[in-house]
């Protein structure tokens, strides 16, 4: 009898050994508790998610030379991606790094690679570290006497602002690519003529999207195709209109958004009061106009880089009192003011051709200037010297671990459809600081809803989805 008993028992053990792999698999895939959690040691060989890149901003991952297993970032910005283990809801991103001379640094989910759309939050702020800045529930706060307020990755509230009617007036500009345009009403009604023009230097036709907000709520939006697959040289001028009457007093934004060979070339406004920001980027007229237009403004920035594409964009450029010499085509140079005047001050690029990525707001005429929001938080803030006393951020002091390295806790909303998510890493300026930014751990945790049998099958439905999806994706 012991001999058949150990026959059946031998037969029935690969069997036994099978389903419980499967079961253990499902399991793994599938977790009852809904949530699954890889802790990653940054050496460079998870399955899970890879090593930063691009090669020439990070060092290889592994051990370093000052004796620690990691992953060195020199360079902004820089990415990586992460395997996605079925279906979630959410993925809490757990990271330990050290800051090296870096004053911030932000965390974002990449949701549309092409259209430089990323979901950025704030994992690092040097001056926050200071207990003097008290945590309250709308961002920090410095207990000292009035100052003004920096905004980081939140929403501030806007003003409810309206001004007098006003006749309306033309401002000759040539702004290239997209521009986000803040105005008050006047008398009720706001108007804006903006003349766009395809430069065609790339061939075929742009599409300019043009939305229209009163205080972050999308009114409208309209997409407008200019220029032509056969179009040489410069295209034709085209008039947009954005007309609201009856309209509420608040903070309007009209978004252009067009690549780099779209022109605005003049803005007829009733407006009293407009800006632009806090990208602004002065296009050339070299090559089509015998003069190069001044790019001419007054703004609030305390902080601007500035970089231009083409050798006639080599120059002198001032704001306030101070001011730097574009001395290379190509390569971002840093224009910080070190006077303590919170008025704004006049910035002049002589020969424009310029683009400019300021933490404020810029103004054609110094009587059209007004603040839509509070300034910009940017790695160059520094709030003390600068009488900031709150910023508004949802920003969460990292935990500090010792020896300099802290740990940084994101979250993320997940679609469903992705097995995998790409992730960039900003840390702006780190090369002008010669800092780095070393990372030696991540843990990555997927969560959803505890499963229960609807939830099983509604889950393995979509998996099983996502699998035709990328196999006819493959073919």
């Amino acid at each position: 009898m012991k001999r058949p008993l150990l026959l059946i028992a031998f037969s029935v053990l690969p069997w036994a050994l099978a389903v419980a792999g499967l079961g253990w698999l499902i399991v793994q895939r599938f977790p009852p508790s809904g949530m699954v959690v890889f802790d990653v040691p940054f050496d460079g060989r998870s399955a899970w998610i890879n090593p930063f890149l691009p090669g020439e901003r990070v060092s290889s991952p592994g051990p370093q030379e000052d004796a620690w297993v990691g992953q060195r970032l020199f360079d902004d910005p820089v990415y990586t991606s992460a395997r996605i283990p079925g279906v979630y809801d959410e993925v809490e991103i757990n990271m330990e790094f050290r800051p090296i001379r870096q004053t911030l640094a932000e965390l974002g989910l990449v949701k549309d690679a092409n259209a430089g759309a990323i979901d950025f939050q704030p994992i690092w702020f040097a001056p926050l570290q200071d207990e003097a800045w008290k945590k309250t529930p709308q961002g920090f706060h410095r207990a000292t006497d009035d100052g003004s307020v920096a905004v980081w990755h939140a929403t501030a509230t806007m003003p409810s602002l309206s001004d007098p009617a006003s006749a309306t007036h033309t401002t000759r500009v040539t702004l290239r690519g997209t521009h986000d345009i803040y105005a008050v009403p006047a008398g009720g009604q706001l108007r804006f003529d903006v003349d766009i023009q395809d430069v065609n230097r790339a061939s075929g036709p742009d599409t300019v999207l043009m939305r229209l907000y009163r205080d972050g709520e999308e009114l409208s939006r309209e997409a407008l195709g200019i220029g032509g697959r056969f179009d040489q040289g410069m295209g034709m001028v085209t008039q947009k209109t954005i007309n609201v009457t009856d309209a509420l007093p608040g903070v309007y934004r009209i978004q252009i958004v067009a690549d780099d060979d779209v022109f605005i070339r003049a803005i007829t406004t009733n407006a009293r009061h407009w800006v632009v920001g806090p990208r602004l980027f002065f296009g050339d007229d070299v090559g089509f106009a015998t003069s190069t237009l001044q790019g001419l403004t007054w703004t609030d920035s305390r902080h601007a880089v500035l970089e231009t594409f083409h050798v006639e964009g080599l120059q002198r450029v001032t704001l306030g009192g101070d001011a730097v010499t574009i001395s290379r085509m190509h390569e971002p140079f840093r224009l910080d003011r070190t006077d303590a005047l919170r008025t704004p001050q006049r910035f002049s690029a002589p020969k424009g051709d310029v683009r400019v990525i300021g933490d404020g707001w810029f103004a054609f005429s110094p009587d059209a200037w007004f603040a839509p929001q509070p300034r910009r938080l940017t790695d160059a803030l520094d709030p003390v010297a600068e009488q900031v006393t709150t910023i508004l951020t949802p920003y969460e002091r990292p935990m500090d671990l010792g020896d300099g390295w802290v740990q940084s806790i994101t979250r993320f909303r997940l679609d469903p459809s992705q097995d995998t998510i790409r992730l960039a890493l900003s840390v702006p300026g780190i090369i002008t600081r010669s800092g780095a930014l070393d990372i030696r751990r991540i843990v990555l945790t997927y969560r959803r809803a505890p499963l229960s049998f609807e939830q099983w099958f509604a889950i393995a439905k979509q998996e099983a989805g996502n699998v035709i999806r990328r196999l006819r994706n493959r073919l």
